[in-house]
C-alpha cells in the first residue's frame, strides 16, 4: 500500500510556498501603517483678496465654507514601516504646517520630509474649512478633491483622482487623470481628465471641457463667449433653454450623427456625414463640439 504521508520534496515546497504567502500579507518593510490626525488653524483678513493653496499628496482634499475670518484645518497622515513603532517613526516624517504671509496668503501643506518628491504609499488628506470669498489652489496626487459653498475662482490639480465641485461662484480650472469631474455652479469652467466623465451643470457658464473614451455633458445656459467640448470614442450631451440662440460646429466620426432636438437649425457650412455647421435663433456663441464614433446631441430644456 502507498504511504500516506507527503514526500520531503512536496513538504519542502509547501513550506516555501506558506512562506512566500506570509511575507506578502504581513512580512514586508511597509506592512504596517499608522495614522494620525492634527488640528491647525489661523486667523486671516476677510474679503475676496484672500488666497488659499492646500498641498496634500496620496490622500484628498476636501474644502468647506466656513467663518469670514479663520482657516481651520484637520489633517490625517499616514507612515508605514514594518513594525508599528517604524510606522509611526515614518509618519513623524511629514511636516504639516500652516502658514499666513505677510500679503495675507495662506499656504496649508504637508510634506513628506525624506523625500519630497516621491512620498511613496504615505499619505496625507485635508478637510479644510475657509471663508466662503477666499480664491482656492488645491493640489494632491491619487485622491478626490471637493469644494462645497465657495465663492472665489478655484483651481484644482490632482491625478487618478475624481474632482466634484458644487455651488460655484467664481469659475474653476481643474486639471486631474482616469476619474470623473463634476462641476455646477457659475463662471468659466475650465477642465481636463482622461479617460472619464465630464459633468457640468452652469448658469452663464463658459465652457472648455477636455476628456477621452468617456462622454461629457453640459446642462444650463451658457456666456456670449466661445464654448468648446471634446472627447472621443463617447457622446456629447448639450442641453440648453429653449429659444437659446447660438452658433454650432459639430463632428463626430465613424458613422453616428449630429443630433439637434428642439432647435431650428440654419445650416451655414458643412452638414451631413456626422457634420453639421449652422446658427440657432439669432445666432451668439460658438459652440464647438468634438468626438468620435458616439453620437453628437444638442437638446432643449
Amino acid at each position: 500500500m502507498p504511504s500516506s504521508r507527503p514526500s520531503l520534496a512536496a513538504s519542502v515546497a509547501n513550506l516555501l510556498l506558506a512562506s512566500a504567502l506570509a511575507a506578502c500579507v504581513g512580512d514586508g518593510p511597509f506592512a504596517i501603517t499608522s495614522s494620525g490626525t492634527q488640528e491647525l488653524d489661523a486667523a486671516v483678513a476677510a474679503g475676496p483678496d484672500l488666497k488659499v493653496r492646500v498641498e496634500m499628496f496620496n490622500g484628498t482634499i476636501e474644502v468647506r465654507a466656513g467663518a469670514p475670518d479663520r482657516i481651520a484645518a484637520t489633517v490625517t497622515t499616514s507612515g508605514a514601516g514594518g513594525s508599528k513603532a517604524d510606522a509611526e517613526a515614518d509618519r513623524a516624517k511629514i511636516q504639516v504646517s500652516l502658514d499666513v504671509a505677510p500679503d495675507g496668503s495662506v499656504l496649508l501643506r504637508a510634506v513628506y520630509q525624506e523625500d519630497p518628491s516621491s512620498p511613496g504609499n504615505r499619505t496625507a488628506s485635508a478637510v479644510v474649512d475657509v471663508p466662503p470669498e477666499a480664491a482656492l489652489d488645491l493640489r494632491t496626487s491619487n485622491g478626490n478633491v471637493s469644494t462645497a459653498g465657495i465663492a472665489g475662482p478655484i483651481r484644482v490639480g490632482t491625478s487618478n483622482g475624481a474632482v466634484r465641485l458644487a455651488a460655484v461662484v467664481g469659475g474653476a480650472t481643474v486639471r486631474t487623470s482616469n476619474r470623473e469631474v463634476e462641476i455646477d455652479g457659475s463662471g468659466a469652467f475650465d477642465v481636463e481628465t482622461s479617460n472619464a466623465a465630464i459633468v457640468l451643470r452652469g448658469e452663464g457658464a463658459t465652457v472648455r471641457a477636455r476628456t477621452s473614451n468617456a462622454s461629457i455633458s453640459f446642462e444650463g445656459t451658457l456666456s456670449d463667449a466661445a464654448q468648446s467640448l471634446e472627447t472621443s470614442n463617447e457622446s456629447i450631451y448639450l442641453r440648453l433653454p429653449a429659444g437659446s440662440s447660438f452658433g454650432l460646429d459639430a463632428r463626430t466620426s465613424g458613422g453616428p450623427e449630429v443630433l439637434v432636438q428642439g432647435f431650428d437649425v440654419r445650416t451655414t457650412g458643412a452638414a451631413g456625414e456626422g457634420t453639421l455647421q449652422g446658427t440657432v435663433g439669432v445666432g451668439g456663441p460658438s459652440i464647438t463640439l468634438r468626438t468620435s464614433n458616439k453620437a453628437i446631441d444638442v437638446s432643449a430644456l
